[in-house]
């Protein structure tokens, strides 16, 4: 009897149980759709973060897709306009430091990359351009190395990550090369430095020609416009880096040095499977952020009023570049100056992202995000004593906004642009990109070095100070010229004679583009042309005056044309605010069909004629063959002009640098007489402010790529608004 009993309760237990299981099981199946955003909470800061779990997991799904090595080949054979030919490039080799058998991280070559998407050392690549055959070349791994430091990349696959049309250990390059250099007629390499290296190359370069002039710019040429692959990459990266930036927004209020804030924010890029930066993580608080390339990260936050966090991750060697300003401390802290500045910046970018689009040329962007600057100042009293059509004009906003608004992103953060740059204004160098060589003397009179800098506390730390020590004299001498080299972004320096530079070339282009277009109305009767403008007639009905500035508003409209309308007032504005003997500039319509004017490098004078290339006159023969080439090669655009499939960055900034505003602007008259200094004292303890997005041009417009919040929306994730 008792065992039945037991027998009884155990199959009635056991008919529970599995009755409580299938209603769980139906309730975790009914719940599903409900479960696709889960709040989960992190207990730093007394801040939750909502993760939105079905969009990370979509994301990790995603195919991978095949490098197109193959695509950026043609492109490079196009950009080069030749039908033969071996293009050859060296992959990087593994290094150690002097002394040692440590060695710094290891990065791929960028020019290698393009054509590979390899991305380890030992490598080599050829492109037979008749027979269309990409080839890598890969180092064999013995077993013991791979005890030590594991195995390579296989044929196999390579093969499967890259559309390389065959893959082959590097043993067999020098036959490969032997041979094929007996059948092309030109060996293509970057450099002398990268040209093949094996016993019998020196004898054979008597057989055949060898180019180390003509690849890199065509490769520049075709890293300008950027693949779905390369969007794609610089995108992920961006999602990266944007996580990064928001991770690092709900937990600064629990940080106490700027280091906290960088280990944090390459901790959040490491966990995502980015192991590398796209450059030096910059976090500097208070003056420091005035700094535009501080690196020191370690100063302590307290009593600082912001924190500048200018940081981005690569993702398969592509970079991403985002920029983005942080309140610390209590809200208190905070102060009407700090967020009057914070404010101003965001304008100044949320505009001139909104006028980026197809045929825009960038230097009218900075000329936008200057006058913007200016007005913002004037209202804050920061300027006085002029309009700020007046101010602009002279350049004194250079003072605060000190270099350029953007520049282009891709296999490199400061992505390489052929001979003409965004904002060049006399013709570059030869050298496309060395550091700081920008900072040479130009061909004019050099400005007065001014007196040293007042023993003021200085922005930068003492370890940056230190390492920039050995410029500072060419600094000094050069930053107030117009700069004739081809850099870009927070690395080209704006004096206020580069803006003056810049408003004055808009002003002869859109004369020249006028004079243009009234002689095409009169059927050509008029004998001006782009190479010598001629003024227009000062009782002209579109020279009657100046045209407005534009009025200070909120954020920029969503509608294109009044983005439109605000850019040409704007640059309009620029033209006729310079002085004599500038040609005016006529106002340009938002409703004109006409495309905008593009930027050209303005001609020489004719007493200075630009020296020949060529010493002696070419043969017919060599004369066909260079008309043969030309007309295979497609006409080149101007590159400061926005194409589609460009990525930018728009990076405007609003700083208060006080060794930097002292030293050659309140110590110059024709500055300091629009700078109160009072008010300006109010604000030296806001440092500087910065934010900064990378931006993909399209066929409609653009894409902002990057999503981390900012502006008001970042003060709300903080609770500071």
């Amino acid at each position: 009897m008792t065992t039945t009993l037991d027998h009884h309760a155990f199959r009635c237990r056991s008919r529970g149980l599995l009755h409580s299981a299938v209603s769980a099981a139906v309730a975790i199946v009914l719940s599903l759709p409900f479960m696709s955003r889960l709040p989960l909470t992190d207990v730093v800061g007394r801040r939750s973060i909502e993760i939105d779990v079905a969009e990370l997991e979509a994301k990790e799904e995603e195919p991978i897709k095949k490098y197109p090595a193959k695509l950026h080949a043609r492109k490079v054979a196009k950009e080069l306009g030749v039908d033969n030919g071996l293009i050859y490039l060296p992959g990087q080799l593994e290094s150690t430091w002097e002394d040692s058998d440590q060695g710094p991280p290891f990065r791929q070559r960028r020019y290698f990359y393009y054509l590979t998407g390899a991305d380890f050392p030992g490598c080599s690549v050829t492109y037979d351009i008749a027979a269309d055959k990409l080839t890598l070349w890969i180092p064999f791994t013995p077993p013991a190395t791979i005890l030590w430091f594991g195995t390579t990349p296989s044929p196999e696959d390579c093969l499967a990550k890259s559309e390389v049309h065959d893959v082959k250990y590097i043993g067999e390059l020098s036959g490969y090369l032997s041979s094929r250099m007996a059948e092309v007629k030109t060996l293509y390499a970057l450099r002398p430095s990268q040209l093949p290296r094996f016993d019998g190359f020196d004898q054979m370069k008597s057989s055949v020609k060898v180019d180390v002039t003509s690849l890199q710019p065509a490769m520049d040429e075709a890293r300008l416009i950027k693949s779905e692959h390369e969007v794609a990459m610089i995108r992920k990266a961006n999602d990266v880096s944007s996580a990064a930036h928001r991770r690092i927004a709900t937990r600064v209020g629990a940080m106490k040095n700027e280091c906290e804030i960088e280990a944090a924010f390459v901790a959040a890029c490491t966990a995502a499977n980015a192991h590398s930066q796209a450059y030096p993580v910059i976090a500097g608080s208070g003056p420091n952020a005035s700094t535009l390339h501080y690196e020191a990260n370690n100063e302590s936050l307290s009593g600082r009023q912001l924190v500048v966090l200018d940081a981005g991750a690569e993702w398969s060697c592509y970079a991403s570049d985002v920029t983005r300003m942080l309140p610390v401390g209590p809200r208190s802290r905070f102060s009407a100056e700090a967020r009057a500045v914070y404010d101003l910046v965001h304008r100044m970018q949320d505009e001139c992202i909104a006028l980026i689009k197809p045929g825009v040329v960038f230097r009218d962007l900075q000329l936008h995000a200057t006058l913007v600057a200016v007005q913002g100042l004037l209202e804050l009293g920061v300027l006085r004593n002029g309009t700020a059509e007046e101010i602009f004009k002279n350049g004194t906003g250079a003072a605060f906004f000190p270099h350029g608004v953007g520049h282009h992103v891709g296999l490199d953060c400061h992505e390489l642009v052929p001979s003409s740059s965004f904002f060049s204004v006399f013709t570059p160098p030869s050298v496309p990109f060395k550091p700081l060589s920008f900072l040479r003397p130009q061909p004019h009179p050099p400005v007065p070095l001014p007196p040293p800098p007042l023993p003021h506390s200085s922005c930068a730390s003492s370890r940056s100070r230190s390492s920039n020590i050995r410029f500072r004299s060419v600094l000094s001498r050069d930053l107030l010229r117009p700069a004739g080299e081809g850099m870009w972004g927070k690395r080209r320096p704006i004096g206020p004679q580069s803006v003056r530079a810049m408003i004055k070339q808009a002003a002869n282009e859109a004369s020249a583009s006028a004079a243009s277009d009234s002689s095409a109305s009169s059927g050509g009767s008029s004998n001006a042309s782009p190479q010598n403008p001629t003024p227009p007639d000062s009782s002209s009905p579109t020279q009657s005056g100046a045209p407005p500035l534009p009025p200070r508003s909120t954020p920029p409209p969503s509608t294109a044309s009044a983005a439109e309308k605000a850019a040409a007032e704007a640059v309009a504005a620029a033209a006729a605010a310079v002085s004599s003997p500038t040609p005016p500039m006529s106002p340009l319509s938002p409703t004109s069909e006409a495309p905008p004017p593009r930027f050209t490098t303005s001609p020489p004078p004719p007493q200075t004629p630009q020296p020949q290339i060529q010493t002696q006159a070419p043969s017919p023969q060599r004369q066909q063959q260079q008309s043969q080439q030309g007309s295979k090669k497609k006409k080149r655009p101007a590159h400061n002009t926005l194409q589609p499939g460009m990525v930018v960055t728009v990076e405007p900034g609003v700083y208060f640098c006080r060794p930097y505003v002292e030293a050659y602007f309140l110590r110059r008259e024709e500055h300091a007489r629009y700078i109160d200094a009072e008010v300006l004292a109010r604000y030296w303890d806001v440092g500087g402010v910065r934010v900064e997005d990378d931006v993909l041009v399209t066929e409609a417009g653009f894409e902002d790529l990057t999503v981390a919040p900012k502006g008001v929306e970042l003060l709300r994730l903080m609770g500071y608004a």
